[in-house]
């Protein structure tokens, strides 16, 4: 038993250095990119992905997108949200329904209150394909809000379900990759803002998560 408590502690502490190593690497490119949307700098390559997404996605699929798009937007999220909140409460997670509150309103105070009017970047020119609220895309709220929900849920199941977290985290890549695409296919987004959402909702995804270890023992 000693042996084996001592082998799950270094390899918490290796984990916790690799995702401290990480959050560094990340940040560093992150607030480049930052700056640039701030100097009006805005990256070539928006234009090319955003093209190319146009150009290449059937047709066939924007039926899908679009509506995965609007299923994934704020307000369905809210109540989805709210369900996971009400069944965490009601299975007595006390703890982890009080970091996901936190979580969740956390990452939609501080982009869509604080980093969308800062940056004050505009949506992508054209008809969108859906309606959105404001017209402020940097980063991306849609993004960021989702990928925070989403493996905060990944990492709550897969500490009481190991044997499938392969699958768990999968299934929310998944859905955090189609998200981004949706967005840019709808002209919700440039490329850009999915990206610095996702670095943004991973930042905000690592503080939130440490508060629940050290708030939790069972997640050490």
């Amino acid at each position: 038993m000693v042996i084996k408590a001592t082998r799950n502690m270094i390899v918490d502490r290796k984990k916790s250095k690799i995702e401290f190593i990480l959050f560094l690497v990340i940040s560093v490119p992150f607030f480049i990119l930052c700056q640039q949307i701030l100097e009006l700098n805005y990256p070539d390559i928006d234009f090319y992905i955003s093209d190319l997404i146009q150009t290449k996605t059937s047709p066939i699929f924007e039926f899908l997108l679009v509506n995965f798009y609007s299923l994934t937007g704020v307000y369905v999220t809210a109540i989805v949200v709210a369900t996971a909140l009400g069944i965490l409460v009601w299975k007595r997670y006390w703890q982890e329904a009080k970091v996901l509150a936190f979580a969740s309103l956390g990452i939609l105070i501080l982009v869509d209150v604080i980093l969308k009017p800062f940056f004050d970047r505009r949506r992508p020119p054209g008809p969108l394909l859906v309606e959105v609220s404001g017209n402020k895309s940097y980063p991306s709220g849609h993004a960021a809000g989702n990928f925070v929900f989403y493996f905060y849920l990944s990492f709550v199941i897969a500490t009481r379900f190991p044997q499938y977290t392969k699958y768990i985290y999968g299934l929310s890549t998944l859905i955090i990759l189609i998200i981004g695409y949706s967005s840019i296919y709808v002209k919700a987004h440039w490329a850009t803002d999915i990206l610095a959402g996702y670095v943004f909702g991973y930042l905000w995804l690592i503080i939130c998560l440490t508060i629940l270890k050290f708030s939790n023992s069972k997640y050490r």
